[in-house]
């Protein structure tokens, strides 16, 4: 039998796994921040013209439009489970602009609305936009290490979160200050979405390592569909994504009532300013609640954002039943912004970065998962939605969040006693 370090230099060791080999340092085009930057600010640009296409459906295209968001969002749901095949065959650069191009045919179906376009978009963008998100959470966790996780995952939103700001100032003045039509508005838009194309075509080719610089192997790369779709649906055995369920449903449902209930009650001329503070909190809070998890720990600012989420909608409770006039609601509104812009950037962010530390290796299948589960809430709330009061949906929120806090701390556990393939069944 042939020593292990036959034909080598003397002292110099084979390793026995890729995993233990030492990677030179990555060039910039392939460095991790410059890759979580270019991806923040190309999904900052996306979203600086879906955002506020969104936020509008419910208002300019009443019923048919919240109608349309629950046909994309279901679809968006459904298409997770092949999403991470897509990623897979593409690779995560052009699964990005696949997935791009359906948000701009959603936002082009809305220049001139019929309800075959626009429930057509809708369709098309379910599909595109489970590949876009599969692949921007396979390529987070693709450019972090279990250290770097929760800051990444927090700058990531933070730059992602801006669209909140441009997206909606910048249609508060196209609406308010030169009083465009509609169909203008969303020519522009379409505009703007296609410019993000640019950014993703500059993403490099990260490579995974961990925290001592060794590379980590994604899964094998030459499993048949049948086999990688069951191992995708097999990870709902695991402990871990069953006591996240609930979380995720809680995140899905929550972001019916951030961009469907919340922006009704504000009227067309001032959902964009209102909605920029929701933005500002919510990038702020990304990039202040991604280091601190890293310091602290993902626990505490999960319960913290849980006092945010139950304030804002409490608050909205009491601005509806106390203040006759909406006019005089609105001030206090922005603090509701606040608190909820607050709230989702800590749910998001360390939802995201529990995630990408349990599955360092699956991240497709986790980020479909995720978005799956996400989604399909997502697309209930928006189904509901017009059929519930204002009181029916606080207090969904309100009881989803308390539980999801407590079932993700017991899950957080599993990130530091439990390592995946010992879950795994």
């Amino acid at each position: 039998m042939k020593p292990i370090n036959e034909g080598r230099g003397e002292g110099e060791v084979q390793p026995l796994l890729n995993s233990d080999y030492q990677y030179s340092k990555p060039s910039f085009r392939n460095g991790s921040k410059y890759n979580i930057i270019i991806l923040g600010l190309s999904f900052c640009i996306l979203f600086s013209a879906f955002s506020p296409t969104q936020e509008l459906q419910t208002t300019i295209n009443k019923n048919l439009g919240s109608d349309s968001l629950a046909v994309l969002y279901a679809f968006l749901s459904v298409t997770n489970f092949i999403s991470p095949f897509v990623i897979l065959k593409l690779g995560e650069r052009l699964s990005l602009i696949v997935g791009t191009l359906t948000y701009s045919a959603y936002i082009a179906a809305n220049i001139k609305v019929t309800m075959p376009t626009l429930y057509g978009a809708s369709v098309l963008l379910g599909i595109g936009g489970a590949i876009l998100w599969t692949a921007q959470g396979s390529f987070v966790i693709q450019c972090s290490t279990e250290s770097t996780i929760g800051a990444n995952t927090g700058l990531f939103f933070a730059l992602f979160q801006i669209n909140q700001i441009i997206g909606n100032l910048g249609t508060a003045a196209l609406i308010d200050k030169a009083g465009l039509e509609n169909e203008v508005l969303f020519l522009i838009f379409l505009g703007v979405s296609l410019l993000s194309i640019l950014g993703f075509a500059t993403l490099g080719k990260p490579v995974k390592v961990n925290d001592k610089g060794q590379r980590v192997e994604k899964e094998n790369q030459t499993m048949s569909i049948k086999d990688r779709l069951l191992s995708t649906i097999v990870l709902f055995k695991d402990r871990p994504i069953q006591l996240l369920v609930t979380p995720l449903l809680y995140s899905g449902i929550s972001q019916s009532f951030f961009f469907g209930v919340f922006p009704q009650l504000l009227g067309k001329e001032w959902i964009g300013y209102v909605m920029a503070v929701f933005g500002f909190c919510d990038a702020a809070g990304s990039m202040i609640m991604g280091k601190l998890s890293d310091i602290f720990g993902r626990k505490i600012l999960v319960a913290l954002s849980t006092v945010f989420c139950i304030s804002g909608t409490v608050l909205c409770i009491i601005l509806d039943r106390v203040i006759s006039s909406q006019s005089e609601r609105i001030p206090y509104y922005f603090i509701v912004a606040a608190l909820l812009g607050l709230a989702d950037a800590g749910f998001n962010t360390q939802l995201y970065a529990l995630i990408g530390v349990i599955y360092p290796k699956k991240g497709e299948a986790a980020a479909g998962v995720f978005k799956f589960v996400q989604s399909t809430a997502t697309a209930a709330a928006f189904v509901y939605g017009p059929y519930a009061s204002l009181f029916d949906n606080v207090i969904i929120v309100g009881s989803l969040v308390i539980l999801s806090s407590v079932l993700f701390m017991f899950a957080d556990n599993f990130s530091k006693r439990v390592s995946i393939d010992e879950l795994t069944v």
